[in-house]
C-alpha cells in the first residue's frame, strides 16, 4: 500500500467511529424532564424547588439546573442549583415584590442525558 491508500483507509476508519459513536450516544440518551414541586403562590423567603427527572421517573443527584425568575418587566432572578440525592434543588427567594413571575427552568444535560426546560407561573404575595 502506498502512503495515499494509508490515508484514506485512516480518514475511513475515523469516519466509521464517529458515526458509530453518534449513533451509540444517541440510542442511549435519556429524555429528562424539570417539574418544579413548589406552590404556585409564595411569599420571600419560601424555597422554589425542581425535580430533575428522565422519562421514567429517576431521578437524577448532583446536576445542576438554572432557574430563572421574571418579573413582568423583564427584569431576571437568576438562581443556580444542584440537584440532591432524591433529584431535587431549592433556591430561596429574597427580594422579590408581590406580583407576578414566570419561572424558567433550564437543564443543559450530558453526554447521555438530554437538555431540558420548562416554564411556570408564580405569584409573590407577602400578604402586604
Amino acid at each position: 500500500m502506498d502512503n495515499r491508500q494509508i490515508i484514506i483507509a485512516a480518514i475511513a476508519i475515523i469516519v466509521i467511529i464517529a458515526i458509530g459513536s453518534f449513533v451509540y450516544i444517541s440510542a442511549n440518551s435519556h429524555n429528562t424532564k424539570i417539574e418544579v414541586l413548589s406552590n404556585a403562590t409564595l411569599k420571600n423567603g419560601d424555597f422554589i424547588t425542581v425535580l430533575l427527572t428522565d422519562e421514567y421517573r429517576n431521578v437524577y443527584p448532583n446536576e445542576v439546573v438554572d432557574i430563572k425568575v421574571l418579573d413582568d418587566s423583564g427584569w431576571a432572578h437568576r438562581y443556580q442549583v444542584t440537584t440532591d440525592e432524591e433529584g431535587e434543588g431549592s433556591a430561596e427567594l429574597e427580594t422579590l415584590e408581590n406580583g407576578n413571575y414566570t419561572v424558567h427552568c433550564n437543564y443543559n444535560g450530558t453526554l447521555f442525558n438530554k437538555q431540558s426546560k420548562t416554564v411556570t407561573n408564580l405569584v409573590i404575595d407577602d400578604g402586604l
